[in-house]
């Protein structure tokens, strides 16, 4: 009974001391079994099967920039980079002796060895094998990324789901900017034609004094009593016009420039009130973080 568990402990020794390799060999296209692809994974090693007289093409992905390469066996492969792509090809070795020099073609078995690149997005790690003539070897592997295209397409995803929310908080606060009440008279002092708008209007927020362009840009106050305050305003094109945005709406307003002077009245203040927001819209709350 000892003996036997002292086999089995044995045994479990071997199994789990053995080092396990298990680099992944590219899937054939099923159209031509030169052609293959594989799924990028930075914790696996990728077979290349190549063969003397013949080259092969790995291709990464398209915005990739090849950094670095370095392979075990640099005087038997002859490994040119270009992009995103690299060439890789066995090639004989020359070695100089006392008799002259010598070449050794590349020769199956002998001539495995690994490889190393390093791009400006991932790193690579392959097995090079040297297969016979009568084998079928690598002419083009190209990788795939199928994880990241998934990363893509949600990033792309809640992209346009944050475009989608923006259209609707502008059409929203759009929707609200409407003219609500036209009912506006002015009195023009002689000789202040040119500052007069052609159209007034207010949304229940702000006024909206509209000029052509041919007309002067004046300044607007506030009229309370006899006493004048300069308001906030702000300017915005509509069509042909030059909108003067007074951020405010008032029973009478007087325009000013130099000594041009129009008076404006609301003759509806306060028949269309609206609830107070500085997001204008009831749909779109203020966000002051």
């Amino acid at each position: 009974m000892r003996l036997n568990m002292r086999i089995l402990i044995c045994l479990l020794l071997i199994v789990f001391g053995t080092e396990t390799y298990a680099a992944s060999t590219p899937i054939k296209s099923k159209y031509d079994n030169r052609i293959q692809s594989q799924v990028y994974n930075a914790l696996d090693v990728t077979k290349v099967y190549a063969k003397d007289g013949f080259s092969t093409v790995i291709i990464f992905a398209d915005d990739e920039r090849i950094l670095y390469k370095h392979t075990g066996f640099k005087d038997g492969w002859d490994i040119t980079d270009n992009d995103n792509f690299v060439l890789i090809k066995p090639m004989a070795v020359k070695q100089q002796s006392s008799e002259g020099e010598n070449y050794f073609e590349p020769t199956p078995g002998q001539w495995n060895t690994n490889l190393f690149i390093n791009t400006n997005k991932r790193t690579y790690s392959f097995d090079l094998i040297l297969v016979p003539e009568n084998s079928t070897s690598s002419y083009q592997v190209n990788f795939s990324y199928p994880t990241e295209k998934q990363k893509q397409l949600a990033a792309q995803r809640q992209k346009n789901k944050r475009e989608r929310e923006q259209q609707a908080i502008e059409k929203s606060l759009q929707s609200t900017k409407t003219p609500k009440n036209w009912d506006y008279v002015m009195k023009v002092k002689a000789g202040s034609e040119t500052i007069t708008p052609n159209y007034a209007y207010d949304d229940g927020i702000f006024t909206y004094l509209g000029f052509a362009p041919n007309k002067t840009f004046p300044a607007a106050f506030l009229l309370e009593g006899s006493t004048e305050s300069l308001l906030n305003t702000n300017v915005k094109q509509d069509g042909n016009y030059q909108v003067l945005v007074i951020q405010k709406t008032a029973e009478k307003l007087v325009l000013r420039s130099g000594e041009k002077v129009v008076g404006i009245y609301n003759q509806s203040y306060g028949k269309t009130p609206v609830t107070y927001n500085t997001t204008i819209s009831p749909n779109v709350a203020r966000d002051e973080r």
